[in-house]
This record gives C-alpha cells, structure tokens and sequence, in this order.
C-alpha cells in the first residue's frame, strides 16, 4: 500500500499537512471525524484526495463521496480540483444534468459535487428536476454507501440538521453512510478534527496563520455607498495594490460597484451560466488565483458572497461590504491567501440604512450590532485605527469578545413520520421540502433559468421546440425563485412541458424562456437589461438548432456559417427549423428476445452485488411480458420478446390495439403473479417496483384478478415491514440495482445489440 504522503506528494508536489495525514489515518481506519474545522487556506478539500487514496488502496471507505457547498461557483472550482486528481467526477449544479453515468455504475467510486438544493433534494426524495419514478434511485445513491461532506457547514445549518436527523433514521440500515461537516468557523460540540501544535509550526501553516490584515472602517450614508466603495478600490489601487477585491452582500449592489469602476475588472456572482463563466474564468483566473502573485497586472475583482467560501482566489488588497463576522473572516480568507505579503490593506464600508431599509441577506439590526462589535475590535488610535482579521489575530479578537451572531435560521425537525411520506414515491406525497433544506421562512431555494432564440409567439409549440434539443448544463443558470418570480411577472414561461405564468414557477424548476425577454448580460443575471439575450443552446450541446432551415437547406453551409461542424449530420424537422445531431448519436430501436435479456440483466445485477434476492429479481423482473397479449403489442412472431422492434409510432400504437390489453395493465405485476409460490416478499417488491411504481400500493390497473393475485390488498402492509427491516434507503438501494441492471442491458441491447 502507498502510504497517503507519498501519493498525495506525487500529485500536488508538495506535502501534505500534518491535520490532512490524521484525516488520512482516519478515513483509513473507516472512522472519518464528523467535522473538521480549520482556517481558510488550509486545504480542506484534500478530503477528496484522502477519499481518492483510500479507494485505490482497497481501504473500506463508501463508493460515492458526495462533497455539498452552498455556492455554485464553488461547485465548480471543487469539481475542477476532483478532475485533476483523476477521480470520476459528477456536477449536480442547477437542475439540468445530461450526465447519468454516475448512476448507471452503482459500484464505480465517484465524486459527487453539489449544491444542498441538488443533493439534499435527492437524499429527501424528491430530487429537483428528477421523475417520481426516477427518485428513489438518487435517494438510493446519495443515501447509500457514501461519504457526504457539508463544506461551510455554518451557512447551511438547517440541512446539517436534517443530515444528523437521517444518520438517526439510518441507522438500521446495511450499508455506511457517514457524514462529515466543514468549516472554518467551527460549530458548537462535536468531536472535531481541528489544527494540532504540529500544524501551527508547520512553516507553510505558520505564516498563513499570521499575516496580518489590517482593516479600517469606513460608514457611509445609503445613498453614498456605491460611490465609496468605488472610491475606496481605486485607492487600494493607487497605493500599488494589485488584485483589488470588491465584495458586496447582493448581486444588485455588485452589478453598480463593477459598472462605475474604471479599468480591467471581472465581476464574479453565482448567477452565471457555466459556459459564460467558463469563458471569464479562463481569461481572468491566472490573474487572481492563488500563486499567481508574480508579474500580476492590475484587476478589480467584483464579487457577492459566492466566492466567501472555498474559492481559491488570492486578493492584494480588498474592501468589503459590511457583514457578519463569520461571513467577514471568510471574505479576508481570500486576501494573501497564503500569506506572501505578511501584512496588506483592507476596508470595511458599512452601509447607514434607513428606518424603512432593510436588508434582504443579513437584516439591518445584525449588520448595525457588527458594526458597533467592530468599532470595538479596533486597536491603534486616530487615524491608524484598525481590526485585524489575520486568522490568528482574529481568533484571539474572538476569545476576549464575541461577535454578534445570525440568528440561527429555524429548522424543521426531520422525522421518520416525514420519511415515511417522503418515500411514498408512487402515489406521491406532495411536501414541501424547503425547510429542510434551508429553514423555514426562507426564499433561498433557486429555479434554473434557459434562453432560447426559437420560442416565438405560439406558445403552443413552446414545449415541442424545446424538447427536440433539451436544455444542457453549459446554457442554465441558477437563481433565486423569488427573483425570478418578480422579473417574469404574468409572462410567460415553459416548465416541463407546460407553459405557465412566471409568477406559477416553483422552486427546483427549470424555466425556458425568450430570449426576447433579455434579463441577462455579458456577466450574468441582469434583470433591468431589456437587450435579447444571447442564446448558446447550439455550443453547449450535442444538437444543433438551425433556426428556419427546412429540409432543402444545404446542413454544411448552415453549420458552417456557424462555425460548428458535424461528423455525418442528419437533421430533423422542428418547430422553429432543423435540429441537427451526429448520425452515431441516433439510437436505433430493436427488436430483444426476453431470456437473452433476463439472463444478461441478471449478469449485470451478478457483477454488483451478492445478494441473490437481487439477482432472482433481475432474472424475473419481465418475465410477465409472456402474457400473449403483452407479446402481440411488442409484435413477436416466432420467439417472446422483451423489447419491440417497432420501426415506427403508429406500428406501436396499431399493435396496441391489437392487443387487448386492459388499459393501465402492468407487465411488472404480472411478473409478481408469476414467481414462485411462497418467493420472499423482498423479492416480490423487487420485482413489482422495477419500474418505479408498486412502492406503497399495487395499482389495480384494468385487471383485478391480477391485483389479486399478487397480493395487492396486503401490499401496503409488506413494503411498511419491509422498509422497517431494511431501511427506506436500503430497501431504495436493492429495488435501485434490480432497475439499474435493467437500463444498463438495455442501453447496452440498443446501442451494441447485445
């Protein structure tokens, strides 16, 4: 076994820190901290390189690590970080994922980087953007067999709680799940891994921990704010400083501060769609990011309090709205960063409110309490008066008088009453899950919102025009529902298939609108913009939309005038034009014998897991598509089948007919009928629930004596004993890998002919 030092040396160039090889040594030992609390700077998401170690030395860690931040940006420079140590890496970012692999590879290790809304969504049940059908498998995933990691623990209070509720609630359950908390504000109680003696002398640790940032406070009326924090950046500039930061506590006062700044500048929010963030930050972050020090040009670096917490961003000088303390001590953990400047300049502005003011992030009387606490803090006199937040300075500040503090957003209690409707997936339960996620009374929770060129004035065709090239990751950015809410006002929006007022969007949505509509600019979310939006569906995806094309048109010259080319192009007629995709992108429909495809999903469920229930249920699952009506509606001749071969949807829909099938008959409850007399209960709602239906009541579906048959009247009674013996995420992980096997072999049968 290569010891953790020597492997994580070879990959960074440098040593570790004495705290990271103790997390090493725990996570070894399978007994990973519940927290970890150190000072920014200090590596916290090594725990991914710990994690990696570990699983390519066979040590007894979970497959999945899921690391959730509340920051979208920092979703991204995390999973930049998991990229390059080589892990296979997933992005839940915004409820738009075109990438399934993840889950079509149970056993495979992965890194699994999330906002709480995507990951916390999936472990409750009702995953944003995800089917009903499609649920309990993600809960089944982020709930089983990982290592979920809450970076920032003290901004997401309300869903450390909820993940403590579930460790409760799991604890039956068969496979390890364990949750860690980080931050470097530390949270009360807990057995916490912090910095050791051997870390504060540490020579890299130990001038981190003592650069000293001096910082002078300035108060301003409101309608002086934009204009001093202005004032102040170029003074830090004029005193020769670099890389000026500039952070403000809302995206609005952000956007003003960036326009009246003269120079080169970059203005960085978390309402950004990744392909226009990916452009910015590939122009601007060698300019900032840590290390890059020598031979910088001057920059003006705008942000909000997305990049608080886990960018690696390195500031010379910064000036920063008035806020918490707790969310201060993290904006100066982006100033001298690694502490090469030992001593730099820095400025508090704070913002006088009116008596009607308030503000909307942190609330007036927290902000005014700070101030005074600051004004407190200080040393020095006159002039020369300033609070020093280098991390030991501050710490020692802290010891002597503690700050005001946010006040503790209320937390919903989880219990295993509300377990039991939320995996009540089919019928569904509808609850609202928010609180969980963010405490009650909040608005944090965020729709993803799509431009498109091709939404014109029947909004009848809306739903067609977009499902013929579906949203990808690259063209969606997130926002607050409620700001979205009030930009759209009564105009309309597509929601899944339907178009609907703005004001009706629901949080976890993903909303298509005009691009007519504007409310977006060249660095992200603008709402008072009315310009048309520019649309970049056609470079961040596999299709390409050619936008009043019809079937004469030359597809090279289309492509080509907009400098894309395709491999094989075949285009299909839509709406607003041609969709255009690769010819090896098409799946073609095939006709699959049902004992080749039983014998190989049972394979596939074999190369997963030992459990042979599972494996009786992936060799039974469609054994109920004997019935010779299921037969003649997938057009068998001469052998049963498990899947059409229809060339077309009216032979699909004339076989239909044909059958006679009662209509809302399900094949799956069939195969229940067939099994054994006597067969384990488990393997009878392994089998019923392939589809993801069957998993609180057996629907009768035009055949009685079936339901009958398979027990639908003591249904309900067996998944409640079942879900109690097992676990609701254990039982979800069994029922996931039967309808796992199944998509892979199918996916395998159409794509290779398997």
């Amino acid at each position: 076994m290569q010891h953790f030092v020597d492997w994580y040396e070879q990959r960074h160039g440098y040593e570790p820190f004495p705290w990271q090889v103790r997390l090493a040594e725990l996570v070894a030992a399978g007994t990973p901290p519940p927290s970890i609390a150190v000072p920014t700077g200090a590596g916290k998401t090594a725990i991914i390189a710990v994690w990696h170690w570990a699983t390519g030395q066979g040590l007894p860690v979970p497959t999945r690590l899921i690391y959730v931040v509340d920051r979208r940006l920092i979703v991204d420079s995390v999973t930049a970080y998991a990229e390059r140590l080589g892990c296979q890496v997933v992005k839940l970012r915004g409820g738009v994922t075109i990438d399934s692999g993840w889950m079509m590879a149970p056993i495979r290790p992965a890194v699994i980087v999330s906002t709480v809304d995507q990951a916390g969504s999936r472990l409750l049940w009702r995953g944003f953007g995800v089917s009903p059908a499609t649920a309990p498998i993600h809960a089944a995933l982020i709930g089983n067999d990982a290592l979920l990691v809450l970076d920032e623990a003290h901004i997401s209070t309300p869903f450390a709680a909820t993940l403590a509720a579930v460790q409760e609630l799991r604890r039956k359950e068969f496979l390890p799940w364990h949750v860690v908390t980080m931050t470097a504000t530390p949270l009360d109680g807990g057995d916490t891994l912090e910095l050791a003696e051997a870390d504060r002398s540490h020579p890299v640790l130990r001038r981190r921990l003592h650069s000293r940032k001096p910082a002078r406070l300035v108060k301003v009326e409101k309608a002086g704010f934009v204009a001093a924090m202005v004032a102040e950046a170029n003074n830090l500039r004029d005193q020769s400083a670099g890389v000026v930061g500039v952070i403000a506590n809302t995206t609005g006062r952000a956007r003003e501060i960036f326009q009246r700044l003269a120079g080169d500048k970059v203005l960085l929010t978390g309402r950004i769609r990744p392909v226009d963030r990916d452009s910015i930050l590939s122009e601007f972050l060698p300019r900032m990011i840590s290390g890059s020090r020598a031979g910088r040009q001057p920059l003006f670096v705008v942000a909000t309090q997305t990049i608080e917490v886990g960018a690696d961003l390195d500031f010379d000088a910064l000036v920063t709205q008035n806020a918490p303390v707790d969310a201060l001590r993290q904006r100066f953990g982006r100033l001298d960063r690694l502490g090469e400047l030992g001593d730099c300049q820095a400025v508090i502005v704070h913002e006088e409110l009116g008596t009607a003011d308030e503000c909307r992030v942190y609330g007036k009387s927290l902000l005014n309490r700070t101030w005074t606490w600051l004004k407190k803090a200080q040393t020095g006199k006159g002039r020369d008066k300033r609070v020093d937040f280098g991390i030991t300075a501050m710490a020692a500040t802290l010891a002597q008088t503690p700050p005001p503090l946010r006040e503790a957003k209320a937390t919903k209690p989880f219990t295993a009453d509300d377990l039991w409707d939320l995996r009540q997936t089919h019928p569904r339960v509808e609850v609202d899950i928010t609180p969980w996620l963010h405490g009650d009374n909040t608005d944090e929770t965020s729709v993803t919102v799509v431009w498109r060129e091709d939404l014109f004035a029947d909004t009848g065709q809306w739903a067609a025009t977009v499902s013929a090239a579906p949203p990808v990751l690259a063209e969606a950015m997130p926002c607050p529902v409620y700001e979205v809410r009030g930009w759209l006002g009564q105009r309309p929006a597509l929601v899944g298939e339907q178009v609907v007022p703005g004001r009706n969007i629901r949080p976890g949505d993903l909303v298509v609108v005009p691009a007519s509509y504007g409310g977006y600019g060249p660095w992200g979310w603008e709402p008072g913009s009315r310009q048309p939006v520019e649309a970049v569906g056609n470079r961040a995806g596999a299709r390409v939309r050619l936008i009043g094309a019809d079937e004469t048109a030359d597809i090279h010259a289309c492509l080509a005038a907009l400098g894309l080319t395709i491999d094989r192009p075949v285009a299909t007629p839509y709406p607003a034009g041609l969709v255009v995709t690769a010819a090896n992108r098409r799946v073609n429909s095939r006709a699959v014998g049902l004992e080749d495809h039983l014998a190989a999903v049972e394979g596939v469920a074999r190369e997963w897991t030992d459990n042979p229930l599972v494996w009786q249920a992936a060799r039974a699952h469609d054994r109920g598509k004997t019935d010779p009506r299921f037969q003649v509606l997938l057009g068998a001749r001469d052998h049963l089948l498990a899947k059409s071969g229809h060339t077309s949807p009216w032979a699909a829909r004339q076989a239909r007919s044909w059958s006679g099938l009662p209509e809302g008959w399900r094949h799956e409850v069939a195969s229940t009928v067939l099994l054994p007399v006597g067969s384990p209960a488990l393997l009878r709602y392994l089998v019923a629930t392939h589809h993801g239906l069957c998993r609180a009541v057996l629907p009768v579906g035009g055949d009685y004596p079936l339901w009958l048959q398979a027990g639908g009247p003591r249904w309900g009674n067996m998944t409640e004993q079942l879900n109690a013996d097992l676990g609701a995420w254990g039982l979800a992980y069994l029922e996931a890998l039967v309808r796992l096997a199944d998509w892979v072999q199918s996916e395998r049968e159409q794509r290779d002919g398997l």
